[in-house]
């Protein structure tokens, strides 16, 4: 028995007398890791841990910020690879070094991919997206799986409705939580180009059905994954007359809602979340530089705020159009942005010092490799919304 056994034994001698409400109001304070290895303490203990009521109290008290999280971006999916989100938060100036990757060390941690024999897998994974600790992925377009990789708990869902004529559809999807009924969604919709029609199908994990939705207003998309966010994903599109816009897609009431304007009307590119806000990224024409705008109140065009503006002047001998190069992933407090950097021969995550307008490698990424970058947080949530049980024991 190691040292670990007996302090985790003592700790659970420690609180045997005290109500299981106690004991589960204590638990609920510590980290999803340190969790997983208290379920080896006792039988009751690890059912407590893996009860409904307990893993929605953890969640909760880690959105309160009273329980300590811990942050993850995958940025591969074969194999699955992750960085410490925090690490790359907390990123110093004197960090960056030379601009040659001689900075900080970041930890890249591979994962452990569900294998399955019911369903193929050449290495073709798709993130669909993130929520509450699960995350959504789409095996060789024919599978897709709800998967915690902190808890390494998934699932596979039932196949999809097939789409007639698919040649013809282009495909966007989403991932999120409806918390009026409880329910985790996946939405795979369809964009038929040449009948100017969208079809999409829902899936329900609490009923563990899917359903399809028609008659739909038609757009076109501009990205495939729908961001989540004040119970909605969001998806950017072009209108006829030359601007972008924000699409976005009620899990409650299961359709799409008024359009959310940009501050101007341009093009605008890329769609991501910082501070619970939606931000976007604009390029303005005859520049080689590109603006971050936030939306700090949401569904308030008055509320738009440029937040970040990077230039690439000392680049732009290297990139003829930096726009098809740059792509942003995050933003962090002290003013640094993650990139993806697509090069001839390889993808590099970036982290751009905004102030000192310098970058620095941090991985590199196979060019033919599928690179949708999600971050996820570590909790017990299961894909299994009946039992929340758990199969893998450390």
């Amino acid at each position: 028995m190691g040292d670990g056994d007996v302090v985790l034994r003592r700790v659970h001698a420690d609180f045997g007398d005290y109500e299981e409400d106690v004991i589960a109001e204590i638990l609920a304070r510590l980290p999803v890791k340190s969790l997983m290895r208290f379920r080896c303490v006792c039988k009751s203990w690890r059912a407590l841990i893996s009860e409904s009521y307990f893993v929605k109290k953890h969640l909760s008290y880690e959105e309160r910020g009273i329980t300590e999280s811990a942050h993850r971006l995958i940025f591969m999916l074969d194999p699955p690879l992750v960085l410490d989100y925090e690490a790359l938060k907390s990123m110093k100036d004197d960090d960056y070094g030379d601009g040659d990757g001689a900075g900080a060390q970041f930890a890249v941690t591979q994962l452990d991919f569900p294998v399955t024999k019911s369903i193929p897998d050449s290495g073709n994974r798709v993130a669909v997206g993130s929520c509450n600790g699960l995350v959504c992925v789409q095996v060789d377009c024919e599978a897709i799986m709800l998967w915690n990789p902190c808890t390494r708990d998934s699932k596979i869902l039932p196949e999809p409705p097939r789409v007639i004529n698919s040649e013809y559809w282009y495909y966007f999807y989403g991932f999120g939580y409806d918390s009026a009924s409880d329910d985790y969604k996946v939405i795979r919709g369809f964009t038929d180009y040449l009948a100017k029609k969208i079809m999409i199908h829902i899936f329900s994990l609490k009923t563990g059905s899917w359903r399809s939705v028609e008659d739909i207003d038609y757009v076109t998309l501009i990205m495939q994954q729908g961001l989540f966010l004040n119970g909605a994903l969001h998806w950017l599109y072009n209108l006829p007359e030359g601007c972008s816009r924000i699409l976005s897609f009620d899990l409650e009431t299961e359709r799409f809602q008024k359009t959310i304007p940009f501050p101007y009307d341009a093009w605008f590119y890329d769609l991501l979340i910082y501070k619970n806000c939606l931000c976007v990224l604009a390029c303005p024409t005859g520049t080689n530089t590109f603006n971050i705008w936030m939306m700090k109140e949401y569904g308030v065009k008055e509320s738009w705020t440029e937040v970040v503006q990077f230039s690439f002047e000392r680049y732009a001998a290297h990139y003829h159009d930096f726009r098809s190069y740059f792509t942003p992933v995050c933003i962090f407090e002290n003013g640094v942005v993650l990139i993806d950097e697509m090069g001839e021969c390889e993808r590099l995550m970036v982290l751009s010092n905004l102030k000192e307008k310098e970058y620095k490698h941090v991985v590199e990424v196979a060019e033919n490799l599928e690179f949708r970058s999600v971050i996820y947080r570590e909790t017990l949530v299961s894909p299994d919304v009946h039992t929340y049980k758990t199969n893998n024991v450390s």
